[in-house]
């Protein structure tokens, strides 16, 4: 829940941390169960993607207060994944949870502080992947952690066969969160990823649309938000979407399902293009940013996944 509505503020900090400490509480949604609202798991599977930064603002948090937030929600069972807690680190990070119910494999997004993250994310050169071809930086940052998390879910598999995983990540995490969702092909696991630039080519993403259809799998759009629309695909990058369910936040926050007018490219991108000609710029972020930036927060995209629960349509 979101204590201080300054946080939906159009500005850099917004973009670029979660917030501050005592500004949001995590996990105040209902819990999920089996048969849920899909707007019930996906609030949830949000704040775990936002919690996966583990940080208060700008302010890193530390492996204790990190867990503990995780254990107050009942998820027991907590393994930070890659180096979660220190500056600049040159892996995937995130946390894989879980209890006798459910657990929850979330994927950290870009920090704007690590050289190593926005270099992953330029680095799209189409390459081999589990299926199809994929991006190779998402595939480096994702394989960097495979092993783990392969070993995380087979152990929880062990006693919890047929329980619930949550996958969900923001960002470069929605990506990660992509790769795993393909990569493990777990019968009970679900997908949910917000944010998430586009990740492969029109195969990868047929074989993410083949688990779609035995599995949940959601991906949410915050309105303008213009990290969805890339890689950009042009002749020799044939980037692609997967036509999963999309979940679209429109302008005031309401939720839709599967709308007869998605986001289009090129509409997102040249707002976003006007919003530099009226004063911001790459190099020195402005407020207020252009709304396609703006709709990129992950706090975004917690709070009116919550608001949304019981007035999807």
């Amino acid at each position: 829940m979101l204590h201080n509505l300054a946080c939906l503020e159009p500005t850099p900090a917004n973009l670029f941390f979660p917030p501050k400490r005592g500004d949001y509480t995590y996990f105040e949604s209902q819990v999920p169960q089996p048969g849920s609202p899909v707007e019930v798991q996906a609030a949830w599977a949000a704040d775990a993607a936002m919690l996966a930064y583990a940080r208060y603002g700008s302010t890193r948090m530390n492996q204790e207060e990190f867990e503990g937030i995780l254990r107050d929600a009942g998820l027991v069972d907590v393994h930070p994944i890659g180096h979660c807690f220190v500056d600049n680190a040159a892996t995937a990070r995130g946390f894989f949870a879980g209890n006798d119910a459910h657990a929850v494999l979330a994927f950290r997004g870009t920090e704007k502080d690590n050289a190593h993250d926005i270099a992953a994310d330029a680095d799209f050169l189409l390459v081999d992947g589990p299926a199809g071809r994929i991006h190779l930086g998402f595939r480096s940052y994702f394989e960097s952690v495979r092993t783990k998390v392969a070993q995380l879910v087979s152990d929880y598999r062990s006693d919890h066969p047929n329980q619930s995983l949550f996958i969900t990540g923001h960002s470069l995490g929605g990506a990660l969160a992509t790769l795993a969702f393909v990569t493990l092909s777990d019968p009970a696991s679900s997908l949910y990823t917000f944010g998430c630039p586009r990740v492969g080519d029109r195969r990868f993403c047929a074989e993410v649309e083949a688990l779609a259809a035995s599995r949940a799998c959601y991906r949410t759009v915050d309105n303008e938000d213009v990290v969805t629309h890339v890689p950009f695909p042009v002749p020799g990058l044939a980037y692609d979407h997967p036509e999963v369910t999309l979940l679209l936040l429109d302008p005031v926050g309401a939720l839709k399902q599967n709308p007869l007018h998605p986001p289009r490219d090129r509409a997102d991108l040249a707002e976003l293009a006007l919003g530099f000609v009226r004063g911001t710029s790459l190099d020195r972020l402005c407020t207020p940013l252009p709304r396609p930036l703006a709709d990129h927060s992950v706090v975004r995209y917690c709070h009116y996944m919550a608001g949304a629960i019981g007035s999807a349509n």
